[in-house]
């Protein structure tokens, strides 16, 4: 199989989409990764890294070129940040941080991904935690932004079926 990973590089976190990455190839399948950072994307790596911001129509455009380019079995997001601490020990950038990247950027991805990822075309996975649906196994932010993915993919499987669309994926 093919896949196509965004946040494929060692983040602030256990890089688990790196992981998963690696250990997909060490089991013979092709992956691609995407990064936010320029400079992981040109360090060597495994597999082939490059960078995009999905935060720009430039980066939605060049997923979208990725997808056809590339025909994935599996379209992946494992971006995230998460910080420890308490909300209200938090500083604002890091508020800002975790909602921008666990919420915006999956929702900018999905977004870019969607045509790509219908009536048969690649599976589409957003890497969620525990956090977000088991009560006390998260601060409250980190909790929230996870936890909004649940709603946010079986939101977007009713949205297709509505318009004729034929979208599988387990939530």
């Amino acid at each position: 199989m093919k896949y196509l990973i965004f946040g494929a590089s060692q983040g602030q976190g256990d890089g688990i989409g790196r992981r998963v990455a690696l250990a997909l190839q060490e089991k013979g399948h092709e992956v691609r990764g995407l990064c936010r950072d320029e400079a992981k994307a040109a360090a060597e790596s495994e597999f082939p890294l490059e960078a995009l911001d999905i935060r720009t129509q430039t980066g939605q455009d060049r997923l979208k070129e990725l997808i056809r380019e590339h025909e994935p079995d599996v379209v992946w997001s494992a971006c995230g940040v998460g910080y420890p601490s308490p909300l209200w020990s938090l500083p604002e950038a890091e508020i800002e941080e975790m909602i921008e990247a666990n919420v915006k950027v999956n929702v900018l991805f999905c977004k870019a991904c969607a045509p790509s990822c219908l009536d048969g075309g690649a599976h589409l996975v957003l890497t969620g935690s525990v956090a977000g649906v088991l009560e006390g196994t998260g601060t409250a932010l980190y909790s929230g932004v996870k936890g909004f993915l649940v709603p946010f993919v079986r939101g977007q499987r009713a949205e297709y079926r509505r318009q004729g669309h034929h979208p599988s994926s387990a939530s």
